[in-house]
């Protein structure tokens, strides 16, 4: 996708002349990041040291950091361009451009943008073939964004239907199949840790019948860090867990949390259990996985549920005591 929306706009900086410009308000990848501070690399979570509900943690983080923020600056590069340029069009407060072919794909991109530097509202379409207006193109994405001072905040949504429909995917994305829509809403103030990101999920859906039948329903993600970087993150989904050993094809819902000091150190929980129509196959029944990591993520205690900590004994490790108290008073949107 990334691929074509470069070359959606390369046609203007063929064919552009003079010397207008405008900037825009746009998102950045750092503002739908989730770290447990702002500078924090991904830490290696093969490693044994660290603990599986804090590496679980870290791992889909990393995913979704990296196929929503790839979208969003890849987007924000296009309007970088596009800043440069004369607008296609007009369409009331809307500068338009496009629709541009792309005759490899056969697609026509059309981007509508208004605002400025300080606030703006920007949609992304897409069509089949060579598209002469809007009529006939699909939104892909669409939001908005405002910045004052150090605090940018704002939405947006990508629709996946859009994306099966064009058959916008690459790489091992070829195999899944999407559907339905997501929403993106953060708030972030670049001169401390306070960032809030949450994602509401409208029938979204990922499905997989080679090499191996696969289904994924994500129904929750919330990140929420404080000025001094402490925080939460929660993540709830329903999928199919038959490459562990402990589970078959049938789907089990699972919840992730995690909560942090500003120092980094916390606990982290997870739940596997059966559907609320008895739908699971989980080898002794619900699982319940609770550990405590310091401040690099190592874990310092951690404890399977009955009868998985006596099929697993050597799994449990580490001295209760040695968790944090967690009581740090955590930000809601616009409550800085």
């Amino acid at each position: 996708m990334a691929k074509h929306l470069g070359l959606a706009a390369l046609p203007l900086l063929l064919l552009a002349g003079g010397c207008w410009q405008h900037s825009y308000a746009f998102p950045s990848s750092e503002d739908v990041r989730m770290a447990p501070r702002d500078g924090d690399s991904m830490r290696e979570s093969s490693t044994a040291e660290y603990g599986d509900v804090y590496a679980l943690g870290m791992q889909t983080a990393h995913e979704v950091n990296g196929w929503i923020g790839e979208g969003v600056d890849a987007a924000a590069r296009v309007i970088e361009v596009l800043e440069k340029l004369p607008a296609s069009s007009k369409d009331g407060e809307y500068d338009v451009f496009g629709p541009y072919h792309d005759a490899e794909t056969d697609l026509s991109w059309l981007i509508r943008i208004a605002g400025d530097e300080g606030e703006s509202h920007f949609e992304v379409l897409v069509g089949a073939g060579s598209s002469k207006d809007a009529s006939g193109m699909e939104e892909l994405l669409d939001g908005q964004i405002a910045i004052d001072g150090d605090v940018r905040s704002g939405v947006f949504a990508m629709n996946f239907d859009t994306v099966e429909k064009f058959d916008l995917k690459r790489g091992p994305d070829r195999d899944r199949t999407y559907k339905g829509s997501l929403e993106i809403r953060f708030e972030r103030d670049t001169s401390s840790e306070h960032k809030l990101v949450e994602i509401v999920y409208d029938d979204f859906e990922v499905t997989q019948e080679f090499p191996i039948v696969e289904y994924f329903s994500a129904d929750r993600y919330s990140f929420r860090r404080n000025a001094d970087g402490a925080g939460e993150f929660v993540f709830g989904l329903v999928s199919t867990f038959q490459a562990q050993v402990w589970s078959g094809p049938e789907r089990e819902r699972m919840t992730l949390e995690l909560a942090w000091n500003a120092d980094g150190a916390g606990v982290g929980k997870e739940q596997v259990l059966e559907m609320e129509d008895g739908e699971g196959d989980l080898a002794y029944g619900d699982i319940v996985l609770e550990e405590c990591f310091d401040e690099k993520g190592y874990f310092t205690w951690r404890q399977l549920n009955e009868p998985y900590a006596g099929a697993f004994p050597q799994y449990g490790a580490g001295d209760s005591a040695s968790c944090v108290e967690l009581d740090e008073k955590l930000p809601e949107f616009s409550s800085r």
